[in-house]
């Protein structure tokens, strides 16, 4: 755990695992979760000692996240709500905080539910969005200051999110050596082989890479062919693209970031609260089952594990054309 960045009281939770016998194996696992719900945190722009951070509303947010961003499964959820519950309890034994606000967090997986309409983003709302992203309309004076760097990066994100319904993890997987600007492909790999797959790029989409990818100063940017991440993390307050010195290359951006700027890209638009990655990847396989696309073609294109997933689109279709009785 980077000491630097994590707070004195998580520190010491995780000391108390180790003095109460825990497993190394268990230990780490406490902190990988614990170190992803402190950089949600720092994300929304909040100090770990923040009276808000302890709320069980705040904490809501960050379980939303994992459920709907991250289509994390019930258990999963439940293993991070343990993680968390018990780091809040001991907290809370040691009087830094007055109650446990984790016990009234509610679990729910999206992956088990089906679809409604506000699960999907309507035509008039993808248009205005990719309108206003690649303009200053709405920017505050310091983000205006940031605009010239990252209005194409974002652009680029939202040309994958919404054409192609790429997940977060998947936009943070993006290697250099996965992008071909001759070709327009984009190959998409990730920890799960099962889900690797060659997406083929309009002229367009392939454009708007190329444009982001110009954007970056010769001297942070990627080097093609290799592993460099094509989605580059971004230091407002130095006005430039964060390096990497432990890896000697540019900084990943990560999934979390991408999912605070969307949160702030769609406010700038006014659209309605709420609207995430999900929400774009959803609309996109929609798109493709409304266009009569195989179903194998779109199981492939979209990386989806089984055809169950699929299954529920098609449930949503059938529904949707179904006669209102």
């Amino acid at each position: 755990m980077n000491t630097e960045e994590t707070p004195k009281n998580t520190i010491d939770f995780i000391l108390d695992l180790e003095k109460r016998g825990k497993r190394p194996s268990t230990v780490k696992r406490y902190q990988y979760d614990l170190e992803d719900y402190l950089a949600w945190i720092r994300v929304n722009d909040l100090s770990y000692e923040d009276p808000k951070v302890f709320t069980t509303t705040f904490i809501q947010t960050y379980f939303d996240f994992l459920s709907e961003e991250r289509t994390y499964s019930y258990r999963t959820l439940k293993r991070v709500f343990s993680v968390l519950k018990q780091y809040h309890h001991y907290l809370n034994l040691h009087n830094k905080i007055p109650s446990n606000p984790v016990n009234d967090i509610q679990l729910h997986s999206l992956a088990e539910e089906g679809f409604s309409e506000e699960m999907f983003i309507k035509d008039a709302e993808s248009e205005r969005l990719m309108e206003i992203v690649p303009t200053a309309e709405g920017l505050t004076e310091n983000q205006q200051k940031a605009y010239p760097y990252l209005a194409k990066r974002n652009l680029a994100l939202f040309t994958l999110l919404l054409n192609h319904g790429l997940t977060l993890h998947e936009l943070c997987s993006i290697d250099m050596r996965h992008v071909s600007f001759i070709q327009k492909e984009l190959k998409v790999e990730t920890d799960e082989p099962s889900t690797h797959r060659t997406i083929n790029l309009s002229k367009k989409d392939s454009e708007i890479l190329f444009a982001y990818y110009e954007s970056i100063p010769v001297s942070v940017r990627p080097a093609q062919y290799s592993a460099d991440p094509f989605f580059v993390a971004f230091d407002f307050k130095r006005l430039t693209y964060r390096w990497s010195y432990e890896d000697n290359r540019p900084k990943r951006l990560t999934e979390i970031a991408i999912q605070k700027m969307i949160r702030q890209e769609v406010a700038r638009s006014g659209l309605r609260k709420g609207i995430s990655a999900q929400h774009f990847r959803r609309t996109a396989i929609l798109h493709a089952l409304l266009s009569k696309q195989e179903n194998d073609y779109i199981q492939y294109h979209f990386g989806m594990k089984t055809p169950l997933t699929l299954k529920r689109y098609l449930e949503y279709v059938e529904e949707m054309n179904s006669p209102i009785s």
